[in-house]
């Protein structure tokens, strides 16, 4: 079974980037471990809305890279044991540290488990703040991976392309470095992704930074712990109220939200909706059992919201 880990920081794109990946190589046996801080399985939901079905498996309770680990390996064997995929696609939380996660599929010894050269997803909107730098976490996502992938590039100019390409490559020489829009890209580069490189597998090469076992692997990741609120039974009669919705969280009004993201009943229709900072989207969705609202960020109010949900 081969691994291939697709990283990046809170609501770079993950799980966009693994639906394209999979819709786009309709022939490979995949399967998908999903890694998610709360109770939630938004992104699994929006794997489902792709063209194929994907056996999805979700841990909500820890971060497969520290307090996890042990659940996160037990079921590593488990898939390979009962569904034995071709390709075991793996989507940490934004707040896990590549290198310990690889340090930790390489503790297994497992003959049977090949882990490929790792992806990270890489914001081009977040990737570079005025006076902000860059914190520890991204930078180990950005210097452990093989192939980095700049997304949310579609409105820069060449110039900007070749800033981030540059950035980028400073921080990792040895990466693959894409800037372009990758759902232009051939399929070539896709079933490339999933193959190893040489003769030895990367795990065996230690990645790109050489040996992984001392990395630090506290729950905190030494930075910006992060908390989870999770609102299920919740609507609103119209998409304005969504939107208002998502002003308040930029604004601050229900704590400090590094990422939001869910689907809901808008009227007579659902909305599924992504924000990351400042920044929201939103779109129809299917119809769902339940509704789900997450919040995702420090000192969340979660009394707040769902105060706004009861009033509208």
């Amino acid at each position: 079974m081969k691994v291939l880990i697709v990283s990046g920081f809170l609501g770079a794109g993950k799980t966009t980037f693994i639906r394209h990946l999979t819709d786009t190589l309709l022939d490979v046996d995949f399967a998908i471990f999903e890694n998610e801080i709360g109770e939630t399985d938004v992104d699994a939901k929006v794997l489902q809305e792709g063209a194929r079905h994907l056996n999805i498996y979700e841990m909500t309770e820890n971060c497969v890279c520290c307090t996890g680990k042990a659940d996160f390996l037990s079921n590593l064997v488990t898939i390979l044991s009962a569904l034995d995929p071709e390709v075991l696609i793996i989507e940490p939380t934004g707040a896990a540290r590549l290198s310990a996660l690889m340090a930790s599929i390489k503790e297994l010894h497992y003959d049977a488990i090949e882990l490929l050269p790792p992806i990270t997803i890489v914001d081009a909107m977040a990737f570079f703040k005025e006076n902000q730098p860059l914190t520890d976490l991204l930078l180990d996502q950005i210097k452990q991976a093989a192939t980095l992938i700049l997304s949310k590039s579609e409105h820069l100019d060449e110039c900007e392309m070749g800033h981030f390409h540059k950035a980028l490559h400073e921080l990792n020489p040895a990466a693959e470095i894409i800037t372009c829009a990758y759902t232009g890209l051939p399929e070539a580069f896709f079933r490339r992704c999933l193959e190893g490189r040489g003769e030895t597998s990367f795990l065996e090469k230690g990645g790109n930074m050489g040996p992984l076992h001392n990395h630090d692997h506290s729950h905190d990741h030494g930075e910006n712990p992060v908390e989870t609120v999770t609102l299920t039974d919740v609507s609103v009669p119209h998409p304005l109220y969504l939107m208002r919705f998502l002003d308040l969280v930029t604004k601050g009004a229900f704590g400090k939200v590094l990422r939001a993201k869910g689907y809901l009943p808008c009227g007579r229709e659902w909305i599924r909706f992504d924000l990351v900072g400042d920044r929201w989207l939103i779109s129809g969705f299917s119809s769902q059992q339940v509704a789900k609202v997450v919040l995702i960020g420090q000192n969340l109010d979660e009394g707040a919201a769902s105060r706004y949900f009861s009033a509208s």
